[in-house]
């Protein structure tokens, strides 16, 4: 009987070291998951393993959970910020390209209206007319 007791215990402690160890690739691996399907997946699979801890073992497993995701959402946080500034740099340098090229497009058609005028205005006499002579 004595003998019963202890291999009984041995068991249930090797299956929570087990779980602890399972519990902790679990969560690793929800960590490391790529897409929101897979996340969705390795989290029901951890809802399973857990639901067979006890409460304080529950609590640790979640709360180990719930700083492992943080982590994740602050890099994530971060990551996004740094592609917005990226992105506002680039819509900026082609907003600068594009006013530079409206600005030389309007030059020369500036120049180019000035030259239609004084080829129109002077009525074919050239320098006589800007200097006075007839």
């Amino acid at each position: 009987m004595r003998t019963l007791k202890l291999t009984a215990t041995l068991m249930l402690l090797g299956a929570l070291t087990l779980g602890a160890a399972t519990i902790d690739e679990q969560i690793a691996a929800i960590g490391a998951a790529a897409t929101p399907d897979e996340r969705v997946a390795l989290v029901n699979e951890f809802k399973e393993t857990i639901s067979a801890l006890s409460a304080d073992e529950r609590a640790a497993a979640i709360a180990e959970l719930r700083a492992t995701m943080s982590k994740d959402g602050e890099q994530l946080q971060t990551q996004t910020r740094e592609r917005t500034r990226e992105r506002s740099r680039v819509n900026q340098m082609e907003q600068t390209e594009e006013m530079q090229r409206v600005q030389q497009m309007q030059q020369k058609q500036a120049g180019s209206q000035a030259m239609q005028q004084n080829k129109t205005g002077a009525g074919g006499q050239g320098q006589n007319r800007f200097m006075g002579n007839k």
